[in-house]
């Protein structure tokens, strides 16, 4: 599709945190082609950095590569530099001895916003800036549309890469509820919270935060039962007990003891 010249102006913004999309100016360049498409995710995925063109193709095939791979690892490359190039026919692809390097100086990429806004969510939690910690956890979650490069095949480099950024995905969600629930949300939090658990039954600080938000709620048969199927499910899956923070709530929601309920994190800490 041809670009004004506004457009043109506009660099090129990478969205990760979902299905693969490349654009620029608010026009659409990804790539139709699936092995044009894993292509660019492998590209970004080595940003700054030399990819082997042996990996490449090792990636882009897997199993049995055709004997014709390299020369289409090169056809790719070229297609990819038509798509990217900007309107002065600068290419943000470099061939160097050690292999290829996506340029990404001056682009916009949805995953490293997503990192500076978890970052410095993080950075204002530590300060007990619960507000503004909330707000920029929201803002960073906001950003994924979906599972990170989803539709794209997965390959060792892909499904490592994936892995880690689903990590990050969840330790951002759990300390924004960390956060809403230091701010009094439990109530708000209660709905999101179970289908967290649902979604992620072995992820013990989930079951925690339900615990906290349901007892805060005057709900504590509802937070007991909560323990009971965490317990179950950990038992069933791994042959495991729940782990010391999660018993500790259910020890100190059980008797109702104030200091007991304070040092599980489940009533804040009194002033």
């Amino acid at each position: 599709m041809a670009l004004s010249s506004v457009q043109a102006d506009q660099p090129l913004r990478y969205d990760l945190l979902g299905r693969l999309r490349v654009s620029r100016g608010g026009t659409d360049l990804t790539p139709e082609a699936p092995k044009l498409a894993k292509l660019l995710a492998l590209l970004l995925i080595r940003a700054g950095e030399p990819a082997a063109g042996e990996k490449l193709v090792a990636e882009l095939w897997e199993q049995d590569p055709p004997r014709c791979a390299f020369a289409s690892l090169r056809v790719y490359i070229s297609q990819l530099r038509k798509i990217l190039s900007s309107p002065s026919g600068m290419s943000p692809i470099i061939t160097t001895p050690l292999g290829y390097i996506l340029d990404t100086t001056g682009t916009v990429m949805d995953l490293h916003e997503f990192e500076l806004l978890y970052t410095r969510g993080r950075e204002r939690y530590v300060a007990a800036d619960f507000p503004h910690a909330a707000e920029l956890l929201r803002r960073a979650l906001s950003l994924w549309r979906g599972p990170v490069l989803e539709g794209i095949p997965g390959s060792l480099v892909i499904d490592s890469f994936t892995a880690v950024q689903d990590e990050k995905r969840l330790n951002c969600t759990e300390l924004r509820m960390h956060a809403a629930l230091a701010l009094g949300c439990h109530h708000e939090m209660i709905e999101e919270l179970r289908g967290l658990v649902v979604q992620h039954p072995l992820r013990e600080p989930f079951h925690h935060q339900l615990m906290v938000a349901l007892y805060r709620a005057n709900r504590q048969g509802d937070a007991l039962a909560v323990y009971r199927s965490a317990r179950r499910v950990l038992r069933e899956e791994l042959g495991v007990e729940p782990g010391p923070s999660l018993r500790l709530a259910h020890e100190a929601i059980l008797r109702a003891d104030p200091e007991r309920l304070e040092a599980a994190g489940v009533i804040p800490a009194l002033r």
